[in-house]
């Protein structure tokens, strides 16, 4: 897959080490899901999101690209340039919701050995 031609003139003006990850994510097999400006980006940078988690690169801070690792509605990690104008970012990971039981038992429990402290 390549950069989709309606991006191209946008995507030349990432930084290199930005540009080398989503090539190197492309021809891994991820895709790119949006291609813009605004948030996280700057308005006078831009932003990619990728349909997978980054797999050709360590995900950590390293070679000129800062990452963070990231849990929103908007987007998971995080692949930027030292002055954050342009992104790599990962889709959201999808929404676990909470074990309500197994935090109710928790609770009991902690309660449980608290009242057994108030005893002794």
């Amino acid at each position: 897959m390549s950069i989709p031609e309606q991006f191209q003139e946008q995507f030349k003006a990432f930084p290199a080490t930005l540009r080398a990850l989503v090539e190197a994510e492309l021809d891994a097999g991820n895709a790119i899901i949006e291609f813009g400006v605004g948030h996280p980006a700057s308005m006078t940078g831009a932003k990619v999101i990728l349909a997978n988690p980054v797999s050709t690169r360590a995900r950590q801070t390293a070679a000129g690209i800062t990452f963070l690792q990231r849990q929103g509605s908007s987007h998971s990690g995080e692949f930027t340039d030292a002055a954050r104008d342009y992104f790599v970012l990962e889709a959201p990971l999808p929404y676990v919701a909470p074990d309500m039981d197994a935090i109710r038992a928790d609770m009991d429990a902690r309660q449980r050995r608290a009242d057994a402290e108030m005893d002794r």
